[in-house]
């Protein structure tokens, strides 16, 4: 798989890129985990990740019990997680998960409080657990967000307004004008945020932007159409800033209407991988996959 050049210069789909601050935060459904679950296993069929989005679907039918239930602090949602996930958990990952269970309080919140701002340790033995970390967070700040009033965004912010996590991901919907809109997925509180159509998340740049897709090796792109600018666009986009070398991946509703940011993210992780190879840095992170990388 390679990507293709970059589609449509910023300069032919700049009408519409400021955001619209009259545009309001979108709370995700109540049973979001459940639909990400299904459509893991959906996109898990032929996949070359299958075994992994499987597990992940197994994780967010659990993350759906554990929404769905009372609020728990950190530690019993994890130690509800590891319990029903434990028949399907690989030994390595269980051996890191007994050691995660066995911090103390004060240990396992200062973990938390990292990986909630994108920050873990690589070199620890931990590391492999820290996505069930990352999933019990998840679940109970979207449980949680989802029960307060909803913030009304003042201008094109980096962090959810809701909860001040990092993004997940980036959507393309349909307004009611007809024209696309976007909005940026919470990694935590899984809340949407709207923010500008062509704008680079992290540092605002407008005009040097490129977006990536998969594509077959003999893959040739068709002349940007006008009239229909998303025909040759990719359903898994990463949009890629010349500026600041930041990455974001990209989920378009109106080329695919069943996609679901955290699932889609995850079965186009080989987009992330290759946005890296050419120098582009993510924004942001999904919890329940985090690369490992060297230690600052």
């Amino acid at each position: 798989m390679t990507p293709t050049q970059p589609i449509l210069p910023a300069e032919q789909i700049r009408t519409g890129d400021a955001p619209l601050m009259s545009l309001a935060v979108l709370q995700p459904p109540p049973d979001i985990f459940a639909r990400r679950a299904a459509r893991l296993l959906q996109l898990a069929d032929g996949h070359a990740m299958a075994d992994f989005l499987r597990l992940c679907a197994a994780i967010c039918q659990q993350q759906q019990a554990l929404h769905d239930a009372s609020r728990l602090d950190p530690r019993a949602a994890l130690e509800k997680l590891a319990q029903a996930l434990a028949p399907q958990l690989p030994a390595p990952v269980q051996t890191s998960l007994d050691a995660l269970l066995a911090q103390d309080t004060a240990a396992l919140s200062r973990l938390a409080e990292r990986l909630i701002n994108g920050d873990y340790p690589v070199d620890d033995p931990l590391f492999a657990a820290l996505p069930l970390l990352g999933a019990a967070l998840q679940a109970q700040a979207t449980r949680s967000i989802r029960q307060r009033p909803l913030p009304e965004p003042q201008s094109q912010e980096t962090r959810c307004p809701c909860c001040g996590g990092l993004p997940l991901a980036s959507l393309l919907l349909r307004g009611d004008s007809g024209h696309a809109q976007r909005y940026v997925m919470c990694s935590m509180c899984s809340h949407a945020w709207p923010v500008g159509r062509v704008r680079c998340l992290s540092c605002g740049n407008s005009r040097d932007l490129h977006y990536y897709s998969l594509a077959a090796q003999d893959h040739v792109p068709a002349a940007p159409d006008h009239q229909q600018p998303h025909q040759e666009r990719g359903a898994r986009e990463v949009e890629a800033c010349g500026e600041c070398h930041g990455a974001l991946k990209q989920i378009s509703l109106l080329l695919d209407a069943g996609a679901e940011a955290g699932a889609d993210d995850l079965a186009s992780l080989a987009l992330d991988l290759l946005a890296g190879e050419a120098g582009f840095a993510r924004i942001g992170f999904n919890p329940l996959f985090l690369p490992g990388r060297e230690p600052a």
